[in-house]
């Protein structure tokens, strides 16, 4: 299948593979593993799926070593090893997007593809491994006194998981190295921007995701030729910048809903919102148990589904989950943080019941429950607010 057709290039989708093969020099960044960095010697990009997301042990992995796996994938996929910059990943081929910009003589085209269910993290996250020699080993924490990992069985740096996003760029004018590396950042900041915008979770700590533990990309620009000028910057001030964080934010954002199943209107809801601070169905439905009677508790666990997708409901757990965000990056003081969450679990349970006008009542009564984490907090006012709704 040909995706793009240029006179500086081809791309090109073929069962595992995605591959743009140069029809002119062009000079490339790229986190390749091999024939990385920046080059201007390369054939060919490509993206290709190495393994499935989950339980896949594959029969190519049986070649030993980085250099004779890529010689192996490129082989496969008709690929020159020597002048070829491979990256891999779980997602599915058929799922990349391609998103496309212009503004007078410069085209940006963007190819992604993209899953953050199974490795978000967010920059600055408590690592899971440290690269050696030899390889990467698991981050002994505790030996170097250390905060441990927030959550979850940290993914191995040598594996492409269902949660990785691959971006290939091209640029149709010449660029500078140095522009090509601030290209990077906005190709970056734009995927960044895309998983922010769907307030997906990290998997490694309590904050929003920016992105995954194993994203790649690479930025394809021509070579200038006899009466060719470079450009020297891409910051989002210029064009450049622009169509650059354009393309990817909406190549991102579209492959995330044809591999997970993401997209904004299904982020709306409370479990979605406060499921990374500790209240996701499974805590609702504890909480119900111990704080209404049994046929109470059963009609709520029977209509979770309709209580959490609730859209008021939805947009007070995001405006607690906000405050908690402001809080954990100091922008609010613990003393104010206090009393503000307790006015946004009463908000939450005030529009579960439907009664805004009660919003002090619930106040008074979520008061006792004030030492919970906020989590558990959350989903005693969920069930007292669906508790009210009916009496």
């Amino acid at each position: 299948m040909q995706l793009e057709d240029t006179e500086r290039y081809v791309l090109t989708r073929q069962g595992r593979y995605l591959s743009a093969t140069f029809k002119r020099p062009h000079r490339v960044l790229s986190t390749c593993r091999i024939n990385g960095g920046l080059r201007e010697d390369l054939t060919h990009i490509a993206n290709h799926q190495s393994c499935e997301g989950v339980a896949h042990v594959v029969r190519d992995r049986a070649v030993s070593g980085h250099d004779a796996y890529h010689r192996h994938a490129c082989g496969a996929g008709e690929l020159p090893p020597e002048s070829t910059a491979l990256m891999a990943t779980a997602a599915n081929m058929q799922c990349a997007t391609l998103a496309q910009a212009a503004y007078e003589d410069l085209a940006v085209s963007v190819i992604a593809t993209a899953g953050v269910l199974g490795n978000a993290t967010r920059a600055g996250d408590p690592a899971g491994w440290h690269e050696y020699q030899d390889g990467s080993r698991p981050v002994d924490r505790a030996a170097h006194g250390s905060t441990a990992v927030a959550s979850g069985t940290p993914v191995s740096p040598s594996e492409s998981g269902s949660g990785t996003i691959v971006t290939l760029v091209f640029v149709n004018q010449p660029c500078t190295p140095a522009c090509l590396v601030r290209a990077a950042t906005m190709v970056t900041e734009g995927k960044s921007a895309a998983v922010l915008d769907l307030r997906m979770p990290s998997l490694q700590s309590c904050g929003l995701a920016t992105g995954t533990g194993t994203d790649q990309l690479a930025i394809a620009a021509p070579l200038a030729r006899d009466g060719d000028w470079e450009r020297h910057w891409a910051g989002s001030h210029n064009t450049l910048g622009e169509l650059i964080g354009r393309t990817t934010h909406a190549a991102v954002t579209r492959c995330l809903l044809l591999q997970n199943g993401l997209c904004p209107e299904l982020r709306r809801s409370l479990t979605a919102a406060l499921g990374r601070h500790g209240c996701d169905e499974s805590v609702l439905r504890e909480v119900a148990r111990a704080e209404l009677e049994a046929s109470d508790a059963h009609c709520f666990e029977q209509n979770v589904l309709a209580i959490v997708h609730d859209p008021m409901s939805a947009a007070a757990a995001y405006g607690m989950a906000e405050i908690l965000d402001l809080t954990r990056g100091g922008v609010l003081h613990a003393e104010v943080a206090r009393e503000a969450i307790l006015n946004q679990a009463a908000l939450l349970a005030a529009a579960v019941a439907v009664r805004p006008e009660s919003l002090g009542e619930f106040r008074g009564s979520l008061q006792p429950y004030q030492d919970l984490t906020p989590g558990r907090l959350a989903a005693v006012a969920v069930v007292k607010g669906f508790e009210r709704k009916w009496t």
